[in-house]
């Protein structure tokens, strides 16, 4: 009996540190997913280079949970013309998003397929870049949807 209680109190103290240890990037990568959750509006956006413009009463909003996106466009009578959402990973500034439902030809082309993007968040401001599965680069500002 003496044996394992001896290796019981060796053990746990180690296992502690390890924890502690672990547990402080998990801290940090949750404190920038805390940035990202909420509401956003697509406030401006370059695809290929070129600025869009959507369609006049046209709105894209993106919801980020701390494991979850899905962005949304939608008309003045609210009805969806294009969707997409998934899981996403944040690592620094690397946002990688993997649409695994949605609608939309839009959504038929990068479905299943990790879409990376190097992301910064400033004030009620979130930018994000880069390059599709398709190799469409975008060029995306979103802005922080408040409560009213």
């Amino acid at each position: 009996m003496r044996r394992p209680r001896t290796l019981i109190v060796l053990v746990l103290p180690v296992a502690a540190l390890v924890a502690a240890a672990a547990g402080d990037e998990p801290k940090a990568e949750a404190g920038a997913r805390r940035e990202l959750v909420g509401t956003w509006r697509l406030v401006s956006a370059r695809y290929g280079g070129q600025e869009y413009k959507a369609p006049e009463g046209t709105t894209t909003i993106k919801h980020v949970t701390p494991t979850q996106f899905m962005w949304a466009s939608y008309d003045a009578e609210g009805r969806v013309s294009r969707a997409a959402g998934g899981r996403y990973s944040l690592d620094g500034d690397a946002y990688v998003e993997t649409p695994e439902y949605g609608l939309s030809e839009d959504f038929d082309v990068i479905k299943g397929k990790p879409q990376a993007f190097r992301c910064k968040v400033e004030g009620k401001t979130w930018h994000h870049d880069g390059k599709l599965s398709n190799d469409l680069t975008i060029e995306e500002v979103w802005e922080r949807v408040e409560p009213k």
